[in-house]
């Protein structure tokens, strides 16, 4: 009986197999990982102009909601804070709908006349930092500043309603 020194043609076929196995099990494991990073990216771009979005929406839209109505930036100065107020007439009696930001929120607040000014009474509608409404003319100017620090400046013209400076 005689022996044969070498591989068996199996064995390297089986190593091969297994070598172009492991490299597929990285390239994929691999392409997963940069494929979940690169969505947590997008999910986190989309939030955040989502967010700038909703901030300036939710200004805009109470305003030209309410475009009818006196509109006029209010200082309270006690709670260090500046204030959108629009003051409507509904079946005889005067209403303010307040616009401020508050702890790091965007609040609304609709009110009587007769009642005095309470932020607490608020409901909040997005996260924002600061909120700084001007009014010049017919021209209601409000800089908003996200929580990432941010700022964006919005600029409505008042159509209908009036504005006191």
């Amino acid at each position: 009986m005689s022996k044969t020194v070498g591989h068996n043609p199996r064995t390297i076929q089986n190593v091969f197999i297994l070598l172009l196995l492991s490299v597929f099990a990285c390239l994929s494991t691999f392409l997963v990982t940069m494929g979940a990073q690169a969505y947590r990216s997008a999910v986190d771009r989309a939030d955040k102009n989502n967010s700038s979005r909703i901030m300036t929406a939710v200004v805009r839209s109470a305003v030209w909601g309410e475009d009818g109505g006196q509109l006029r930036v209010e200082n309270y100065d006690q709670l260090g804070m500046k204030v959108l107020s629009i003051m409507n007439e509904y079946d005889g009696e005067q209403y303010f709908k307040r616009i401020y930001c508050m702890d790091g929120k965007l609040y609304e607040c609709f009110q009587g006349a007769e009642s005095e000014f309470d932020p607490e009474y608020g409901e909040d509608l997005c996260d924002l930092k600061g909120f700084e409404p001007s009014i010049e003319g017919k021209m209601l100017t409000v800089k908003l500043t996200a929580p990432d620090d941010s700022v964006r400046v919005i600029h409505t013209y008042l159509r209908a309603g009036g504005a006191d400076e």
